[in-house]
């Protein structure tokens, strides 16, 4: 049996450099979904992914160089589900608007928009942060689009079917903001969204 060659030193090291780098994004994604924000703090990040703080002053010498790559690495992982997803409703031969309509609110539903609302508020009252944020939201937006124009029907003209999807997203994302913030009963009892996917529907396919 040949033996196992010997691993790089130089590599090994790198290797841990990026475990320990993507173990930071990690703890930090999951720090503003469970305490917000402002609770979301370097020291607090280091002791959830069991690392020290000169290792994130290593990685991202600032907080905000931090939370940027936290927020565009949770906008990725919201692009990646939905195009994953997408397949299945473009082979539906029936259905097909409601099924776009649940497979983007699914993105706007789900804890990982949760997280990005939270710093997106922050950011009204943080130019710093607004401007760091400020390139992430066009590449969500355009996988939004991207998609249900891929969706898109032949018997309307594309402009019509933009300009639709377009006030369809603005509903979903103010319902979504709104589930995310304002204060309600725990449990849930009224899911508001099979109404608002009805609406959207004959809007939709009017």
């Amino acid at each position: 049996m040949a033996p196992t060659a010997a691993r790089n030193p130089a590599q090994t090291q790198r290797d841990r450099s990026d475990q320990t780098r993507a173990r930071l994004i990690e703890a930090t994604i999951s720090c503003i979904a469970t305490y917000g924000y402002p609770a979301t703090t370097t020291r607090r990040v280091a002791e959830i992914a069991d690392a020290s703080l000169g290792a994130i002053a290593h990685h991202f010498p600032v907080r905000l160089d931090l939370i940027k790559t936290a927020l565009d690495e949770v906008g990725q992982r919201m692009a990646i589900d939905l195009r994953a997803q997408a397949a299945a409703v473009s082979a539906r031969t029936e259905g097909r608007t409601p099924a776009l309509l649940d497979l983007l609110w699914s993105a706007f539903a789900s804890d990982l928009f949760g997280v990005w609302v939270k710093v997106w508020i922050a950011a009204a009252d943080d130019p710093a942060l607004y401007d760091a944020l400020a390139p992430l939201e066009p590449a969500l937006s355009a996988t939004y689009a991207a998609i249900a124009n891929d969706l898109a029907p032949e018997r309307l003209p594309r402009t019509e079917w933009t300009r639709r999807v377009a006030v369809a997203l603005d509903a979903m994302r103010g319902l979504a903001l709104t589930l995310t913030v304002q204060p309600r009963p725990t449990p849930v009892t009224h899911d508001p969204w099979p109404t608002t996917r009805a609406e959207l529907t004959a809007l939709l396919d009017r």
